[in-house]
């Protein structure tokens, strides 16, 4: 009965198998057990137990130690009840010996259990209560459909979006180099759907008039002379160490200068050194910049070789349908 009391803690009640009443009238000896031996081995093979770690607990010789024997076999404090008794007995001084017998029999005696009852409990998150939730045994009891709970507990604010536009590249920069605070990146979410497109434009259109200024003759004459310098001529010297160094933190103290100082007061000076650190320090992997230099000569080609565009379409057609 005390295993039963655990379980129906644990499980709740099961009305399709109850053990036999404790206040049935007659002897409890071996024979009466004996006749309820049925039931009780009914209640111990119900389903909803095959996996119970309580009863496992229960049948194993020392496992149940610590979970039964306490509500079996209570603390009894002899010292306080020898202390107890010699004062009563000169109180008494003889007088009324059978009800203080009655009394103190009924005091020594281990308090009767109370019929079992369902009762909330309440888990603390501990590694034993984490296995029983997080348990195969106790997934989807109500045999419901993932998706349409998903759907109803799903949390926008959590979502992946796609980054696609200036905007959202600025937005995406800002939260995770520059750290800009919640409030700031939340308004900038609140003002995508009015400013995103007008700010796309502008970008667009800012750029254009940079690259027509640039693909002007004498522009472009010297360039190419540039480029061809820096990739044929062999008679320059390397640079020293020390240039190198003046170089790096001439570029980096341009780098923090650039930043606006609206920018600034919204994230702090630490947090704008942090960004600018880890954005010039990821400008200097020269595996990186390799693999830069690559995606933007592609890009070029593509742009200066429309045709090459068709030809690798036509093949990846052709691959598909065989």
């Amino acid at each position: 009965y005390v295993l039963e009391s655990k379980l129906t803690e644990f499980h709740g009640a099961f009305p399709d198998a109850q053990l036999p009443s404790k206040r049935i009238i007659g002897p409890k000896n071996y024979e009466f057990l004996k006749s309820k031996r049925e039931e009780f081995q009914e209640y111990l093979q119900h389903p909803e137990l095959s996996n119970s770690q309580l009863l496992a607990d229960f049948l194993s010789p020392n496992g149940g130690e610590t979970q039964f024997l306490d509500k079996i076999l209570p603390d009894v404090n002899l010292g306080k009840i020898i202390k107890s008794v010699p004062g009563k007995l000169m109180k008494e001084k003889g007088q009324h010996l059978e009800p203080f017998i009655m009394n103190f029999i009924n005091s020594c005696e281990s308090p009767k259990p109370k019929p079992s009852r369902p009762e909330l409990t309440i888990l603390s998150p501990t590694s034993e209560n984490n296995k029983k939730l997080f348990n195969d045994l106790f997934k989807n009891n109500a045999n419901r459909a993932e998706n349409t709970e998903r759907k109803q507990n799903q949390n926008y604010f959590m979502e992946v979006m796609t980054v696609e536009g200036v905007y959202d590249y600025l937005m995406y920069v800002g939260r995770v180099v520059f750290q800009v605070p919640d409030w700031l990146h939340h308004l900038l979410m609140g003002t995508r759907i009015l400013f995103k497109n007008t700010l796309e434009m502008y970008t667009d259109y800012y750029l254009q008039c940079k690259l027509e200024q640039l693909f002007q003759e004498h522009r472009l004459v010297s360039l190419i002379t540039l480029l061809r310098d820096a990739i044929f001529c062999e008679n320059t010297e390397p640079r020293s160490l020390q240039d190198k160094q003046k170089g790096a933190k001439q570029t980096f103290e341009e780098m923090m200068n650039y930043i606006p100082d609206l920018l600034v007061k919204c994230i702090g000076e630490e947090t704008k050194y942090e960004s600018i650190r880890l954005l010039f320090d990821g400008l200097q992997q020269p595996v990186l910049n390799k693999q830069l230099t690559y995606v933007l000569l592609d890009i070029v080609i593509q742009e200066l070789f429309p045709e090459l565009n068709k030809v690798q379409k036509e093949v990846t057609s052709v691959t598909s349908w065989m």
